[in-house]
């Protein structure tokens, strides 16, 4: 018998958590129900967000009705659950911690507080290894529950096996607390750590790395919480920022457009390199800026459109049949096949990313120069050639404008970086003149999604952005096309036309934050901030957004994704820079805009304290 569909917790109802290495979500009724432990593309320990019946899960409880409020501790990824019943009121304090050399760290810490009164609770832990077929025997010895595949699990509160969980049910008064422990490694030995020191070793990490922060303004703490999700959705060793934590979280319930998004995307590399920058997190974009240059080292000029977070491991995409997928949408995926496209713009992105850092004070060694001449060199000669697009449809290659506009990017950043190579030039004024002809529709003069077709594609809407000489008519025309006929409200599709899959998919939050961005270029400044207005209510309730949204106001997609935070602060501070020196303020690329932020905001840091924020860049 399979779940009903009501029995999954909505997308929103979920908030994150994150230590750098790996992550959870942790459910409003007080359930992880995902979770890689160690690092983002791991097999996961809790894996019920992907089926109710077969997944893993570890969830703490009111066993009476209650009510249900959250937030994250300010300056921090640390998540506060309230639950309040009618006898009493209790706390659940979710966080994860970074890898500790020497004596063993719990990763991941549950701590439960009596606030007022009494209240009954239950703890039910059920860990799955990856996505085996069966869940693991557990062997439970009273605060201490271990499982083959799974972590340690340790406790202050004995636990007893039931139907293969392990449970236990808890008396809280005011004053008293209770922690829970998941450590990557034996904790036969291990005593039951101290919560509050744990507790304070986390607030003190992220609220000092919060104090990098250089900009001030009526927005700050939301863009904070967008900081704070980027950075827990790094990867610590390498710098990478994987496009979400989650796997197969479907664009339309019960369709197949469900994929595995635990990766790093290298079009993210300017947006994240430009709001890491923009936010004073200097080491933080140096280590981004480091990942990707390696793999375009690595690579040369054979560059995949994304990565693994430590840029080796296989990504070879298969199907966990057994798993039904949230609310039936199947298949589940583990890895992407996506790596095996060609997508041209990834070339433009990456000479953006060392123009940028080039601009902004960085230097590029021999070897980055040699890098970037190479892929300068295979976009002069492969430009003209059809891709796969940058929204991966499963359709025959086309040449798509995007790519195009991205491959003027790349060779107008080259011949800036490099100096002018005759085939750059000649190539960069060719495409210039094929996107003003070819692009733009013989009719009704907007830029289309591929030369020589009419459909529309919010994805033109970068053409200011990074740079491109685009005509102001045609891109106002192009501005009230994508209104016309992708828009829903605030919300926008990325395109309408077939891509070669069945069924649809929900609005992308990143093309509503480009139209934004667009219609501030145009100097439609007031319809500009409405829509930003609008698209800041569309989060959750403790600030995320995911990658999609229903028009009926549903998150879809996998969440919370990096691309709709980097869009809603890229917006935010293209308003910030629009209001103090209108649409002139925004020309040119994102480098120009970060330098005239300087000139025209020279904003007070956040704090100044180095604090622990160094270990929380290491």
């Amino acid at each position: 018998m399979r779940p009903d569909k009501r029995s999954y917790r909505p997308i929103e109802d979920y908030a994150l958590i994150g230590n750098g290495f790996g992550s959870a979500l942790v459910a409003r009724d007080g359930s992880i129900d995902w979770c890689c432990l160690t690092r983002f593309d791991a097999p996961p320990v809790f894996s019920r967000l992907l089926d109710r019946i077969r997944g893993g899960f570890f969830q703490i409880v009111p066993e009476e009705p209650h009510e249900v409020s959250r937030a994250y501790l300010p300056s921090t990824n640390i998540l506060e659950t309230t639950f309040k019943t009618s006898g009493g009121t209790a706390k659940l304090t979710d966080f994860m911690l970074m890898p500790h050399d020497g004596s063993p760290r719990p990763l991941l810490v549950r701590l439960v507080s009596g606030l007022a009164g009494e209240i009954a609770l239950r703890a039910v832990y059920r860990p799955h290894a990856g996505f085996a077929q069966t869940f693991p025997p557990l062997a439970v010895d009273g605060e201490k529950v271990s499982a083959p595949g799974c972590p340690a699990f340790l406790s202050d509160t004995p636990f007893a096996e039931k139907d293969g969980a392990a449970c236990a049910r808890l008396h809280v008064h005011e004053g008293s607390e209770h922690v829970f422990c998941l450590f990557d490694e034996d904790a036969s030995e291990i005593s039951c750590p101290s919560a509050s020191e744990l507790l304070q070793h986390a607030r003190t990490r992220w609220s000092d790395w919060v104090q990098d922060a250089n900009y001030a303004g009526p927005l700050e703490q939301e863009l904070i919480r967008s900081a704070l999700v980027l950075k827990a959705l790094t990867y610590q060793p390498t710098g990478a920022m994987v496009a979400a934590p989650t796997t197969s979280l479907p664009e339309v319930v019960g369709g197949v457009r469900n994929w595995d998004y635990r990766f790093c995307w290298l079009r993210d590399s300017c947006l994240a390199f430009y709001a890491l920058k923009k936010f004073g997190y200097v080491a933080e974009a140096g280590d981004f800026f480091s990942f990707i240059n390696d793999i375009a080292h690595r690579r040369e000029v054979s560059l995949k459109p994304l990565y693994p977070v430590d840029g080796v491991a296989d990504m070879h995409e298969k199907v966990v049949d057994h798993f039904e997928g949230w609310q039936g949408s199947a298949p589940v995926r583990v890895g992407n096949k996506a790596s095996e496209q060609h997508q041209i713009d990834t070339y433009g992105q990456v000479l953006d990313l060392m123009y940028m850092h080039v601009r902004l004070g960085g230097a590029l060694d021999d070897k980055t120069k040699i890098t970037g001449t190479c892929l300068a060199d295979h976009v002069a000669r492969e430009w003209r050639k059809p891709d796969n697009g940058l929204w991966e449809p499963r359709l025959e290659p086309k040449r798509y404008l995007h790519a195009a506009i991205m491959n003027w990017a790349a060779l107008d950043r080259a011949i800036a970086l490099f100096g002018e190579k005759r085939e750059w030039c000649e190539a960069r004024t060719a495409i210039e003149k094929d996107i003003k002809t070819e692009g733009v529709h013989p009719e009704h003069g907007y830029l289309t999604q591929a030369f020589g077709e009419d459909a529309v594609d919010a994805s033109v809407l970068v053409a200011p952005m990074v740079g491109f000489p685009v005509d102001h008519d045609v891109f106002a025309r192009t501005v009230d096309t994508v209104i016309e006929q992708l828009a829903r409200g605030p919300l926008v599709y990325r395109y309408l036309n077939d891509d070669g899959l069945p069924g649809h998919e929900g609005t992308f939050l990143l093309c509503a934050f480009w139209l934004v961005d667009a219609l501030a270029w145009l100097d439609r400044g007031e319809e500009a901030a409405r829509r930003f207005e609008d698209l800041r209510k569309l989060a959750n309730d403790v600030g995320l957004y995911p990658e999609e949204i229903a028009e009926d106001g549903r998150f879809l997609g996998n969440f919370p994704q990096a691309f709709s935070h980097l869009g809603f602060l890229h917006s935010a501070l293209v308003l910030d820079l629009y209001r103090e020196g209108g649409p002139e303020a925004l020309r040119g690329t994102y480098a120009d805009r970060t330098l005239r932020e300087t000139r025209h905001r020279q904003a007070p840091r956040i704090g100044g304290n180095d604090g622990g924020a160094a270990e929380m860049r290491r």
